[in-house]
């Protein structure tokens, strides 16, 4: 059962990356799912099994890209750490300049996007939004700063969670959609960091 449960998972890392490899080469709408399946050497039925549809690929992609803040949450709620926003600032100026140094996630992050409108606006279609999500991350990171450094008034976890999730959607909306008018490095980086150190002030 075990060597079964492995080979399992590996199908489906290798599904993931060929999704992947293909919605950032031709466009999530561009790809169909008989495409994935031959990129992976599999058929369409396990990418069925594995993801259900295009959308429950676009949610693996998602959760990955969520990861490491799901890391960076884990750690500091078992060992909260001085420097935990200053931590959380390097990782949200590593997925800027991931984002911004291949051209091609704009399209990768616009279909995301769509997938967070409908997931908002259709409550029966089950499942979070990134954003949800993010918020979520970020109140057990502010919950570590604050336990261990505290937090300056008026703030709380749950209201910094809010204003820097809602930071970190417009500034990448804007980069996304805005056709190079704004730009995540350096600038996004930089005011990232301007805001955190606000919240680290002891």
């Amino acid at each position: 059962m075990r060597r079964t449960k492995e080979q399992a998972a590996e199908t489906g890392r290798q599904i993931l990356e060929a999704a992947e490899s293909l919605f950032l080469d031709k466009g999530f709408d561009k790809v169909s799912l008989e495409e994935i399946a031959a990129a992976a050497g599999v058929t369409r039925g396990a990418v069925h099994w594995h993801f259900k549809n295009k959308q429950g690929l676009l949610f693996a992609l998602r959760d990955n890209a969520q990861e490491p803040f799901r890391k960076l949450a884990r750690e500091l709620s078992e060992h909260p750490d001085s420097a935990s926003l200053e931590k959380l600032g390097d990782l949200i100026a590593k997925m800027f300049e991931q984002l911004q140094t291949d051209p091609r996630r704009q399209g990768l992050l616009r279909g995301m996007m769509r997938l967070d409108i409908t997931l908002a606006d259709n409550a029966e279609e089950g499942g979070s939004t990134f954003r949800e999500e993010m918020y979520k991350l970020l109140v057990q990171i502010f919950q570590a700063a604050e336990h261990d450094t505290g937090l300056p008034p008026p703030w709380t976890p749950r209201t910094a969670a809010v204003a820097l999730n809602a930071t970190l959607s417009g500034l990448v909306g804007e980069w996304a959609l805005g056709k190079g008018r704004g730009q995540l490095v350096p600038e996004g980086q930089a005011f990232i960091k301007m805001i955190l150190s606000f919240w680290a002030q002891k």
